[in-house]
């Protein structure tokens, strides 16, 4: 059976990862110190700035480059993008979790104008996404956003949830701008997974009671 991704680079700073297929070859690399050479690139302005947004919010530098194949298709850049991020993250997760234990669990608020979003995550080797959008928050159930469909923003919440693997939940509260909405809802997931990233001692991995003897579930795709 063939591998789904690649590996290239890992340490405690940095990760490269790669998801080839004959629709989309997806190269992603995250640094937790600011790099500025990293950048999104994905062919998508729109998602390009989500991703940004989302860099921002965690303070991890992220590029991604996104070569499309046989066809074009944005659903499956943001999904597979998505999906390739958050299986990157897992390694530097992971390897800290086991090292010096994490919060594993985050969760942020995040506004821009009239926009308020709210996300939470918990990194616990589920893999689930759950999106909601409230009655204030008509910007969130646009049919675009820019040269995105709005269902390319859920499909990369749920891809990236399957990659990381975990349990994010994104609720779009407030906003009549759907640029505004989406881009409050990225960087309050990058926000949350920033907190569950954070150092605690106390989860470090042997001493979780769930699982087994490394202390670390992984239903991930990687």
């Amino acid at each position: 059976m063939a591998q789904l991704f690649t590996l290239h680079e890992q340490s405690d700073k940095r990760v490269r990862l790669q998801k080839s297929m004959q629709e989309v070859d997806v190269m992603v690399e995250i640094s937790t110190e600011h790099d500025a050479s990293l950048a999104p690139d994905t062919g998508i302005g729109f998602l390009d700035h989500l991703i940004a947004s989302l860099s921002w919010g965690l303070c991890m530098s992220i590029g991604c480059t996104a070569t499309v194949g046989r066809w074009r298709s944005t659903h499956t850049i943001a999904e597979d993008s998505a999906q390739t991020i958050g299986a990157a993250l897992k390694y530097l997760y992971y390897r800290k979790m086991a090292a010096e234990g994490i919060n594993a669990f985050g969760s942020a608020e995040a506004c821009l104008d009239e926009a308020l979003a709210r996300a939470m995550v918990s990194v616990e080797g589920r893999r689930n996404a759950f999106v909601s959008v409230a009655g204030e928050c008509p910007g969130g159930r646009s049919e675009l956003v820019e040269d995105l469909q709005t269902p390319d923003c859920v499909a990369f919440i749920e891809g990236f949830a399957q990659g990381l693997p975990a349990t994010v939940r994104l609720d779009l509260l407030k906003g009549e701008n759907p640029h505004h909405v989406w881009e409050s809802a990225f960087t309050a997931l990058g926000e949350a997974l920033r907190i569950a990233y954070a150092t605690n001692p106390f989860r470090v991995a042997r001493n979780n009671p769930y699982y087994a003897d490394e202390g670390v579930a992984d239903a991930s795709l990687a």
